[in-house]
């Protein structure tokens, strides 16, 4: 078993022998409030203890655990020596007392302190990082020691409640020298806070410094719960105020411990940074700008007039109005630059956008050497569509940090594997600039799609006329020509006083002239059927009877322009064809309605679906052919799902 673990046994052990020695100390005392004590002291001591317990589990070999669970012993030992103390102190007692033993423990309450001192030295693998954490790792418990060896010989009495007690180790000036103990005990204190600092700032990878942020969140409580200490014996004379800041140091430092090793990617952490170590140097200043302002004050007009204190509490007030936000600002640079970085770059960007000197495409361009993250990718979010892709229509992919617009989600900004998260406060910052670029990219999409549905309109004009060319060409036009030829033969042939036999001649050019007309006909259908000439609902009515398939019909529309009539009836025909060729539908539905300015047709089948408009296909220009109108076509044809096609044509009123 790895010592570590070991060493977190023999904690619970003792901290059982502790609970057993409160109760013996509550029972002898007669307190009746003893049982609550106890047990909230039990409770208090559960989140270092379950943080201890989590963190020896998660790395058995690593020291951060032990010293969490003795962060909870620690609980559980002030409680026991200070109901001792109290016991001992309401004579008549049968407690054993040991003065040798209270003289040695005077200074037991840097218990608080130097468990959380150590967590923050050895985190997160178990060991001091540098020369300087190494030293204070030694300093540390070494100046507790000389503290309490040189408090047991200090001059005077020991502290209440057992201030009659006797002094076996005698008393000497040496016993001073636990001022300059406790100094550096409070110098070692503010080390460990700055270690973890100096561990951040020699982090070699993302997900060490992102866990190391968490742990500076924490370490801020314990030199803020030394100011509140002073804080306290200047205004109060006792240290009552630092109770704030043990209670902070006994839920925080284990709570950020184990996100920090186990989820360090739950919240963002950087706010939370700035905002710890803003509240400390306001209450830093509060303190010392009333101090001073109560001493001027009070040279001035008297020492105990109340003049002082209204007076220093309303200069302290004001002057630490605006001290807020200038700190948050200060802060926010000094200790997450690179979010600092990122709303600057941003905001550069907007500026040069607005004054026509840049694009807002180069979003990402600028993101990735602001973040510098030269792989990093923005994707958005065309209207209409669930994907992400970026300005070139490459997909981006993976997970990243949203940008949101009015509670829509318009894009995303996804960091380089290995990289942390791009803060939330630099996409809020591009939500414009990204909003400009989906929009202008859509807009492009659009005069492009446009533009190639020109292209194959006029290709499909070109192509139409050349097929009419040829059918007149090599059918009609050469029947007449023939027919012309042959009537002018005869025309020369009675000249010349020769004999034609006319009623044969007649029949022949009548059988000539009535193939070509059926010919022209059969060309002019495809440009206009001919079923048209009654209206739209009888030619979609001729429709039901030629189908294949049984088709229902639903028309609930007025009389319409003709353009409107030819585009409606060649989406209904066309629909109706690929159920027939290509689905395997057993009915067909067809529905023709007038919603205000619009006709809506649509055409559903019940067959295997899968359909697809791609290009050169007869959907694909029958799209071109809605969309020509100022319309919209839509395919909806999910595999096994069957097929519904929806056109949306604009007409006049």
């Amino acid at each position: 078993m790895p010592w570590p673990r070991r060493v977190t046994h023999l904690l619970w052990a003792v901290s059982v022998v502790l609970v057993v020695l409160t109760v013996v100390a509550v029972r002898d005392l007669g307190d009746p409030a003893g049982a609550w004590i106890v047990g909230g002291t039990v409770l208090a001591s559960g989140v270092p203890f379950a943080a201890g317990f989590l963190a020896v589990r998660h790395d058995p070999r690593n020291w951060v655990g032990p010293w969490l669970t003795a962060a909870g012993a620690n609980i559980l030992l002030q409680m026991a020596h200070g109901n001792w103390a109290d016991a001992l102190a309401a004579p008549p007692s049968d407690l054993a007392a040991s003065a040798e033993l209270l003289n040695l423990t005077q200074g037991i309450w840097m218990g608080w302190f130097l468990p959380f001192a150590m967590v923050l030295l050895l985190f997160p693998d178990g060991r001091p990082n540098d020369a300087w954490a190494r030293r204070t790792a030694i300093a540390l418990p070494l100046s507790v020691v000389a503290f309490n060896l040189f408090l047991a010989v200090a001059p005077g009495p020991l502290m209440p409640p057992l201030d009659d007690w006797p002094r076996p180790f005698g008393e000497h000036w040496v016993g001073y020298g636990a001022i300059p103990a406790l100094v550096v005990f409070y110098a070692c204190l503010v080390l460990a806070a700055l270690a973890t600092r100096r561990r951040y700032r020699a982090a070699a990878d993302e997900l060490e410094r992102a866990r190391l942020r968490w742990m500076f969140v924490a370490c801020l409580t314990v030199p803020a719960t030394i100011l509140l200490c002073w804080a306290g014996y200047l205004l109060t004379g006792t240290p009552i105020v630092a109770l704030g800041g043990l209670i902070a140091m006994n839920i925080t430092i284990p709570a950020a411990t184990l996100v920090a090793m186990l989820r360090h990617d739950l919240y963002d952490v950087d706010r939370a940074v700035v905002a710890a170590a803003v509240y400390p140097v306001l209450a830093f200043l509060v303190v010392a700008g009333h101090a001073t302002v109560s001493s001027a004050v009070a040279l001035a007009v008297g020492a105990d007039s109340t003049a002082p204190a209204v007076l220093a509490t309303v200069v302290v007030v004001v002057l630490l109005l605006p001290a807020r936000a200038v700190l948050l600002r200060f802060l926010g640079r000094r200790l997450h630059p690179r979010r600092a970085r990122g709303v600057a770059a941003v905001q550069a960007l907007v500026t040069d956008v607005h004054d026509g000197s840049r694009e807002p495409e180069e979003l990402e361009s600028v993101l990735r050497e602001a973040m510098r993250d030269p792989a990093l990718r923005v994707g958005y979010r065309w209207p209409g569509s669930a994907d992400f892709v970026d300005v070139a229509g490459d997909a981006v992919s993976g997970t990243g940090v949203p940008i949101r617009l009015k509670g829509n989600e318009i894009g995303l900004i996804v960091a380089s594997p290995g990289r942390a998260p791009v803060p939330e406060e630099v996409a809020r910052e591009a939500a414009l600039v990204a909003e400009s670029t989906r929009l202008r990219g859509e807009l492009g999409h659009a005069l492009g799609e446009v533009e190639a549905s020109r292209q194959r309109l006029l290709r499909a004009g070109y192509e139409e006329r050349r097929r009419l060319e040829m059918d007149l060409h090599d059918g009609a036009q050469q029947r007449l020509v023939s027919l012309g030829m042959r009537l002018r033969v005869a025309q020369r042939r009675v000249a010349a006083g020769g004999s034609v036999e006319l009623d044969g001649l007649v029949d022949s050019a009548v059988d000539e002239i009535a193939t070509a007309v059926a010919e022209l006909r059969q060309i002019a259908h495809g440009l206009r059927p001919s079923s048209l000439n009654d209206g739209l609902a009888p030619a979609l009515e001729n429709l039901t009877r030629s189908s294949a398939l049984p088709l229902r019909l639903t028309f609930d529309a007025d009389e319409l322009p003709e353009h409107v009539s030819v585009t409606a009836y060649y989406v209904a025909s066309e629909g109706v064809a690929n159920a027939v060729k290509h689905s395997g539908a057993r009915e067909v539905e067809v529905a023709v309605r007038r919603d205000r300015g619009n006709v809506l047709v649509a055409v559903r089948d019940d067959g295997s679906g899968g359909a697809r408009i791609t290009p050169g296909s007869g959907l694909s220009m029958l799209c071109d052919r809605v969309h020509a109108l100022g319309g919209r076509l839509s395919l909806h044809s999910p595999p096994l799902g069957g097929t519904v096609m929806t056109a949306e044509i604009p007409c006049g009123s």
